[in-house]
């Protein structure tokens, strides 16, 4: 299957909950809008993250190219974490530039199509772009990246998760995301069931779209496995526009009774599809996504008076949520409601805006945007808090360590804040792969 042929099936739910008027079409930060200063204080970088001594501005100005979608299919999980990339550039020009550069960029939408993402990424070279920001998913991202890696450009996602984006091999090493990864979150998700909630009894409903969410359960089942739970039933789906969710509930109810939670790694629209068609037949089981992907408006909008539902983003965000512990959340929200006419609709904004402060500490630390250098320099930026707590880039692997999950709980339509979370252990699913190894260090 091609997902280019997805493009188009979340149309409606794209229109509805994100600001596509929003989106800039290629614009320079250069020119700032008078708001951009104000989110910078959500959250300064310590004094220990100066740059070095030396002269300021030896470095060239940043040309950066966003190569993501404004429609079709990932559409949704790109748009506003884009903005808030975008708003966390337009803020370190205000505050005098990068290097005392004035860094620019430009939006080209990929539409969600792979084919037009790798021409959209050779065009941005041509064009002399020094940063390439790919898409939020890594089967939508690696044709951006490729080329990137290529070139010795920094690709930099704006939040995949699956580790074959950030291992310095699928890609190489020139692909980074502000993702903590699949193998934290599902790790996280399986810590939550079996120890928090005392769910010893597991369903699998797995959607097999993407990478994303094969391995998002992959690692759900295997730490939910090492610590003594049970599986009572897995099924697979395809979460495409052709999805129907009939037969999938019809072996789910055969044994829904014996499960403590319906874990469904997925994405929207095919969860809440999925999710609806379960609560449509008298299952009210509780379910979770062991993930950020369903999560927020994009689930409420679908499901208004949703229950029983849990997920794991990196911030719970007030337009859904009530009750995340870090105030900078709802500054952060309140300074992307003033640039953009709406509030973030999902988390994973403030990853992308994170990624771009850090971008600028890189380059500071580096003074130099060549590649290699900006890439050097994020494996060794000390822990630094740019939103919602300290976080780094390990040299072995290009997710980042120190993130804490956040577990956000659904009832009658309103998400909830419940803990923190960081996995004690990472599940063994990939122990050759370097990304697993470096979270289990971490």
């Amino acid at each position: 299957m091609k997902k280019s042929s997805l493009i188009g099936a979340v149309a409606a739910a794209a229109a509805a909950a994100l600001l596509l008027a929003g989106c800039s079409s290629g614009g320079s930060s250069a020119e700032a809008p008078a708001e951009a200063s104000a989110p910078a204080e959500v959250a300064a970088p310590a004094a220990s993250e100066a740059a070095p001594a030396e002269a300021a501005g030896s470095c060239e100005p940043l040309n950066i190219h966003i190569v993501a979608a404004k429609t079709g299919i990932i559409s949704p999980f790109d748009i506003e974490p884009a903005q808030a990339f975008e708003m966390a550039i337009d803020e370190l020009n205000a505050a005098g530039g990068i290097c005392e550069q004035q860094a620019t960029y430009t939006w080209t939408d990929t539409k969600s199509d792979p084919a037009l993402t790798t021409q959209i990424a050779q065009e941005a070279v041509a064009a002399g772009a020094n940063i390439i920001v790919t898409t939020c998913d890594f089967d939508f991202a690696a044709p951006a990246a490729t080329v990137a890696q290529a070139n010795n450009i920094p690709a930099l996602s704006l939040c995949l998760g699956d580790r074959k984006g950030t291992d310095l091999v699928t890609i190489g090493p020139m692909s980074l995301s502000p993702s903590p990864g699949n193998a934290f979150k599902g790790s996280a998700a399986a810590e939550f069931a079996y120890n928090t909630k005392n769910w010893k009894n597991a369903y699998v409903l797995q959607d097999d779209l993407l990478e994303y969410t094969k391995s998002l359960g992959e690692y759900f089942k295997g730490r939910f496995a090492e610590l003594g739970g049970t599986l009572v039933g897995e099924d697979v789906f395809t979460g495409n526009e052709q999805l129907d969710p009939s037969v999938n509930v019809t072996r789910l109810r055969e044994v829904a009774a014996a499960a403590d939670v319906i874990i469904i790694p997925s994405v929207v629209p095919a969860a809440t599809t999925m999710i609806k068609a379960i609560r449509d037949a008298g299952i009210d089981t509780p379910i979770m996504m062991p993930g950020a992907a369903v999560d927020g408006t994009l689930v409420t909008g679908s499901i208004p008076n949703i229950s029983e539902f849990y997920s794991l983003p990196f911030a719970c965000m007030p337009a859904y949520c009530e009750g995340d512990p870090n105030p900078n959340v709802k500054v952060f929200s309140d300074a992307f409601t003033a640039k953009w006419g709406a509030p973030p609709t999902l988390a994973y904004p403030v990853l992308s805006y994170e990624l771009a402060k850090a971008l600028g500490a890189a380059v500071e630390q580096a003074q130099a945007t060549d590649g290699p250098s900006i890439i050097n320099a994020f494996e060794t930026l000390p822990p630094t808090d740019y939103l919602t707590g300290p976080i780094a880039w390990s040299p072995t692997c290009h997710h980042v360590t120190g993130r804490e999950q956040r577990v956000v709980e659904y009832q009658n339509g309103k998400g909830k804040f419940v803990m923190l979370i960081t996995p004690e252990k990472i599940a063994s699913v990939d122990p050759g792969n370097p990304c697993e190894a470096a979270q289990s260090a971490s």
